[in-house]
């Protein structure tokens, strides 16, 4: 839908401006009169806009520091609507203080933090809107909002702390691979010339590797474009058909790591729901949203209704037949004593350990694997071209 970007006053004479959705200019201008804004100036927003909010607002660390400076300024006794307003003086992006102004002026005419948030769900996610929603109810905004950012700072210290990790394993493949591109693509061709002037029969690891080189030349550009077709048909089949999709995340959800990891990842945001007040249900639905594999979100949607028609979540939880036992016995104990957050929270702390042990393991194992591979395919190159020209030294001689 066209955004308007408008500048006008209430009837009490206060200044405002802001982003409209509308479908048309005079739309925009019927709505905003009739909300009481006296319009000064309105025109097309940028086309840009939502492309660039989207990379501002979908930066793990912009989303913590602005849930972080807005907790900390409301705890210092700020009003919401001036501290957004600060938050929006110290922004250097020009778009972000817009989007931010029109909450500002949404919550200054009455509306609610969180209805303003969720004018802009593209961004804010639903869960969090929710969050704040619950938390207005409860009067614990700045606390709620703490957790937020703590939580999305978890999340970037989690994916820098993988990342991180796999680039030492990653530059080791890339350099090796580049010396066994250069030696297959420039050297060999050479040396290629030289063994077929010379009429001597060639070792059998020379024969194959000028094979190799042979059919990389002739069909290497073809394999290569093969691969890449191959990868985006995926992709796009993964993406598009539900059925195939299906079936692959059920085959995925069938590694004991990647099960882990999910069940991990529900735990930890159903507990992080619970503690700040969502209903189990409502918890429930956000938490299967935020899960990656349709096989397991299937499964999870199945024991929300089972949760909605009255059954305990532990039972239903077990019913499922696909949780580790683990699971629906902590929250039995969490349901009957009360404390099903906490108990989910060391569910989810369990497992991420097991599964930070083992990737930290495999990533350890994986560098010298590719330093060994790599330098025997390498070694293999060298040798073999090497033979040939101390048997044509040794002809010489």
């Amino acid at each position: 839908m066209p955004a308007f970007k408008y500048e006008g006053f209430t009837k009490s004479g206060k200044a405002v401006k802001g982003i409209k959705d509308a479908l048309s200019r005079q739309q925009a201008l019927i709505q905003l009169t009739g909300e009481g804004v006296l319009i000064s100036s309105i025109e097309p927003a940028a086309a840009k806009t939502k492309g660039v909010l989207g990379n501002i607002f979908k930066s793990r660390k912009n989303l913590a520091d602005l849930y972080f400076q807005l907790a900390l300024l409301l705890r210092s006794g700020i009003p919401l609507v001036e501290a957004i307003n600060i938050i929006v003086r110290s922004s250097k992006n020009a778009t972000e203080k817009e989007t931010l102004m029109d909450i500002a002026s949404k919550v200054s005419e009455g509306m609610r933090f969180s209805d303003a948030l969720d004018k802009y769900s593209e961004y804010f996610e639903p869960m969090y809107v929710n969050l704040v929603k619950a938390s207005e109810r409860m009067g614990r905004l700045s606390d709620v909002l703490m957790d937020i950012a703590e939580y999305e700072e978890t999340k970037s210290q989690n994916a820098d702390k993988l990342v991180s990790a796999m680039i030492y394993p990653a530059v080791v493949l890339i350099m090796g691979l580049g010396v066994l591109g250069f030696l297959m693509a420039v050297i060999v061709p050479k040396m290629q010339g030289i063994f077929s002037s010379v009429k001597q029969e060639l070792p059998a690891s020379t024969k194959v590797l000028l094979a190799a080189a042979d059919f990389s030349k002739e069909y290497g550009g073809f394999m290569i474009l093969f691969l890449v077709f191959l990868i985006f048909a995926f992709q796009y089949t993964y993406r598009n058909n539900h059925k195939f999709r299906m079936r692959v995340d059920k085959q995925l959800f069938g590694f004991n790591l990647i099960a882990q990891s999910a069940v991990a990842r529900f735990a930890y945001i159903l507990a992080f729901q619970l503690k700040e007040g969502l209903p189990l249900t409502d918890s429930l639905f956000f938490a299967t949203k935020t899960v990656g594999n349709k096989y397991m979100q299937s499964i999870l949607e199945e024991t929300r209704s089972e949760v909605l028609s009255g059954v305990k979540f532990s039972t239903a939880i077990k019913n499922a037949g696909v949780f580790p036992e683990l699971f629906p016995a902590a929250a039995s104990i969490g349901e009957s004593s009360g404390t099903l957050p906490e108990l989910l929270a060391r569910v989810h702390l369990f497992y991420t350990k097991r599964i930070d042990k083992f990737i930290s393991g495999a990533l350890s194992a994986v560098s010298p694997l590719f330093i060994v591979i790599v330098g025997a395919l390498v070694a293999f190159v060298v040798i073999s071209i090497m033979l040939p020209l101390l048997n044509m030294s040794n002809l010489v001689e």
